[in-house]
């Protein structure tokens, strides 16, 4: 029976262990499916800004035996000359193996020495271009043999002259590697660069990195360079601003999936940008759309190739003739009214009847639930009544279709069930299935409370195949707003964020947000729409590589690493174990060794181990990571990286200055700074020219810092540089400085408490010194003292004299003589019971406004008592 009993509890933990091990495997694979690899910038960039990759920046990499490098490739889609070198090793600096690609025959080249190979690698294009192509190079220095494989398939085999011990310079991209430099290179993505000795792997380079200009050997650690990076991961993770600018006029935005392009429709032009090419096109309207008011919104009808916008109250439908540069009137019921009954309605062009179908909307303090058809065909309006009550009135949801457009999808929204805004207003999270065909909604689940209360841009992305939607969402109780991409399932009340965060303004009658795929560039365009009381609306677009990467904050990458250990460790004990146990049945006499077949519940143990697990909801998007680089401008200047080094060595007096200059001109909505104005301010004694090349070699040097920082970067906008700070990723105290000091109707305790922790470090910038610097610090000065005077005001003595003592102190820092301050402080003081503290103070106080004002205070201890 112990036997029977032992042979049972074996076969149950050797199924377990085998279980485990999967799942340990999967789970591995698992924490690193996120997009990366490094894009190199080639001939569209000037040569000071193309990518280059040395596996060997401190020394040759000295390889025996059968050597392989292995590497995955593709070209980056889209860009206009694709030629010049994928790599280059060299041999004792003297022999040279080169893989180089030639647009003109649109193939890969080997070069050996001073002589191309007789082989020529080809490789289909949609392959090429829009998947990863694994590159093998084999040399056999005993026999001096080269093998080429791609995608497994041998397509090179040469005599080389490699000596048969040697050390190796590798190089990606361009180079400046003595004679052998060059800066020809093509737009392409590498990753997962390996190095294997006699089949041993000895190096492994992932090319795993978000930022910085190195990437980590994670066999053995050794450290490649990198200059002018584009890491991929950041691509998938980073929004970037492709355009920002104004229009005149209520603007409104459509967008063509075919060409990829979005049109901003102004009252006087029609701005239109190609995401493929990342090229802009402004047509002046010969006549501007009709009944072009605020409200009014634009759609591109993909089946019959047109741009519209379209009016609801009035029933006005306009058709843009691109030809003529016009607008022509669709239909039109005059209704005149000075402000729409439909912001943020959701609409689409259905594939089933090709007719314009708005739903939802809000104005005159009613939220509507509302279906309006317009039939292009017949040029009509109509009202369709729906057959149940599940879409309640809302308006700020999401709508995104099937491809065919005979199903549209609807999320969230913010309204209430009887349509008055006064009648309990509030978010809803639901999921509603809409069918043209049948004219029907279906709720399909609604999503768990979230912490924080949130809306949704116009638009959703389906993905039927997946299963999956991504969509935008933010806080819409709040002015100072964020978008957040989210990834969500059509099936299950489930979603998670993905992308970093884009600043957004909200206003429901001055603000718009929309989101669109780009399906041959596989990017998604997210473009804001802020309408001035001036009637001019700012226009930003923003684009991220599809797919976009889950979000890793710092905690949440360290507690991965942590479970990743354990991981290995479960794994490697695991292995242990069935290995004991392997050799314990093989040591078992035969009569007792377990027979094979299944276990009773077996198979149900099995499914409950490898049942993969359920997504989790992500519903706090406002959770932010905690800082680990940081920038002080209040004291002494100071810089730390992501790894809490102090990097303030790293500027120089000059590119200090050049970024205190863009920073504080950045910081708070600003434009930027103007190269004339860097010019002038910086470089005064230098003509144009001269000025421009220094402008060019600091800002490089200063954009190679910031990326050491991490979390902010350095761009050029419509003429203005300007830096830009992720401040999920860096602290910047200035930044927290203008939060506050800009809010004070929120002031509290805790906001006067953490601007007394930033301002005591000392005065703004102490011991930094620039003629554009001064009204930068007496306006923050003057601010800092009003901000806790009217703070302080607002006190009661008697509540808290600790804290009214403590305020004073934050006061004092600045304007050791302020007069208002000396009365709290001293009366605060004397409430406590500590009488001969508030004379110390005051006589103190007395002695420092004669020192600098050379005349005595006019008022006594005692008066000021009273």
């Amino acid at each position: 029976m112990i036997l029977g009993f032992s042979r049972t509890i074996y076969g149950v933990l050797l199924r377990v262990c085998f279980c485990t091990i999967a799942i340990f495997f999967t789970a591995s694979v698992s924490l690193n499916a996120q997009s990366y690899g490094l894009r190199f910038a080639g001939q569209e960039e000037i040569q000071d800004n193309r990518t280059s990759l040395n596996l060997s920046p401190e020394q040759p990499l000295c390889l025996n035996g059968t050597v392989e490098l292995t590497f995955d490739l593709s070209l980056a889609p889209n860009y206009t000359t694709y030629f010049g070198y994928i790599f280059r090793i060299i041999q004792n600096e003297k022999q040279n193996l080169d893989l180089l690609y030639d647009q003109k025959s649109k193939s890969f080249k080997i070069i050996i020495g001073e002589r191309f190979s007789k082989s020529i690698i080809h490789i289909d294009s949609a392959q090429l271009f829009y998947h990863w192509n694994t590159f093998k190079i084999q040399l056999d220095l005993k026999r001096k043999s080269l093998l080429v494989y791609t995608n497994k398939k041998l397509v090179v085999q040469e005599k080389v002259s490699f000596d048969e011990s040697g050390c190796f310079t590798v190089l990606f991209g361009g180079n400046e590697f003595r004679e052998f430099k060059s800066k020809d290179l093509p737009p392409m993505n590498v990753k997962d660069i390996a190095i294997t000795e006699d089949g041993q792997r000895t190096h492994y380079w992932p090319l795993n990195e978000a930022n910085g200009t190195s990437a980590t050997d994670e066999i053995v650690g050794k450290m490649a360079s990198v200059k002018n990076p584009v890491w991929i991961k950041s691509l998938h993770t980073d929004w970037k601003l492709a355009k920002q600018f104004s229009v005149n006029g209520s603007a409104s935005v459509a967008f063509d999936p075919t060409t990829e392009t979005v049109h901003i429709v102004g009252s006087d032009i029609l701005y239109s940008y190609s995401v493929q090419n990342r090229q802009d096109k402004v047509v002046a309207h010969k006549n501007p759309p009709p009944s072009f008011l605020p409200g009014n919104q634009s759609i591109y009808n993909p089946f019959v190739k047109k741009l519209y916008t379209f009016y609801a109250d009035q029933k006005a439908v306009s058709t843009y003739d691109p030809g003529a540069r016009s607008w022509k009137n669709e239909a039109i019921t005059p209704k005149y009214t000075i402000a729409t009954e439909y912001w943020q309605a959701n609409k689409f062009i259905s594939g089933v009847d090709s007719s314009l179908y708005i739903l939802g909307g809000y104005g005159q303090l009613t939220y509507k639930n509302s279906i309006q058809r317009y039939r292009f065909a017949a040029r009509t309006w109509e009202i369709i009544p729906t057959k149940d009550s599940t879409f309640t009135p809302r308006y700020l949801a999401a709508l995104g279709t099937t491809s065919k457009a005979d199903t549209a999808y609807v999320i969230g929204g913010y309204g209430s069930l009887t349509g008055e805004q006064m009648l309990n207003p509030k978010s809803s999270y639901d999921l509603l299935r809409y069918v043209v065909k049948e004219n029907s909604f279906k709720k399909l689940y609604e999503l768990p409370l979230p912490k924080t209360d949130f809306a949704f841009g116009n638009s959703l992305i389906i993905d039927s195949k997946s299963k999956l939607f991504y969509g935008l969402i933010f806080p819409n109780q709040q002015f100072k707003s964020q978008l957040q991409l989210i990834r969500g399932s059509l099936t299950r009340p489930t979603y998670e964020p993905v992308g970093n965060s884009i600043p957004y303004q909200f206003h429901d009658t001055h603000s718009f947000s929309d989101l669109y795929f780009c399906p041959a560039s596989h990017q998604l365009v997210t473009v804001t729409l802020f309408r001035s009381e001036k009637n001019t609306t700012d226009v930003k677009l923003y684009t991220i590589s599809f797919p976009p990467n889950e979000l890793e904050p710092q905690e949440s990458a360290k507690k991965r690493s942590f479970t990743t250990y354990w991981f290995w460790a479960l794994g490697g004990l695991m292995v242990g174990i069935v290995a004991f146990l392997y050799v314990r049945k093989r040591l078992l006499p035969k009569t007792y060794r377990p027979e094979s077949g299944p276990l009773p519940d077996q198979s149900a143990a099995l499914s409950l181990l490898t049942k993969p697990a359920e997504p989790t909801l992500q519903a706090d998007v406002a959770s932010q990571s905690v800082h680990t680089a940081s920038v002080y401008f209040f004291g002494n200047f100071q810089v730390f990286d992501q790894a809490r080094n102090d990097i303030t060595k790293a500027f120089t007096p000059l590119l200090k200055e050049l970024f205190l200059l863009l920073a504080l001109n950045s910081i708070g909505k600003q434009q930027g700074v103007p190269s004339e104005k860097l010019n002038e301010i910086l470089w005064p004694d230098k003509a144009g020219r001269d000025a421009s090349n220094n402008r060019s070699v600091n800002i490089a040097k200063l954009r190679h810092i910031l990326d050491k920082v991490g979390g902010c970067s350095l761009s050029k906008e419509s003429g203005y540089w300007s830096i830009t700070f992720d401040f999920r990723q860096v602290y910047v105290d200035y930044e927290r400085y203008m939060g506050i000091i800009t809010d004070k109707a929120t002031l509290s305790k805790q906001t006067i408490s953490e601007l007394g922790e930033i301002t005591k470090r000392g005065s703004f910038l102490l011991n930094t010194e620039y003629n554009w610097l001064d009204e930068f610090k007496s306006d923050i000065s003057n601010k800092i003292i009003n901000t806790f005077l009217q703070y302080a005001e607002n006190l009661n003595i008697s509540d808290d004299p600790e804290f009214l003592i403590q305020l004073t102190n934050y006061i004092f820092y600045y304007d050791p003589v302020n007069e208002e301050a000396i009365v709290m402080k001293c009366k605060a003081l004397a409430l406590m019971g500590k009488h001969t503290l508030a004379k110390n103070a005051f006589e103190k106080f007395a002695r420092d406004y004669k020192i600098i004002y050379g005349e005595d205070y006019r008022q006594s201890f005692s008066a000021i008592m009273d």
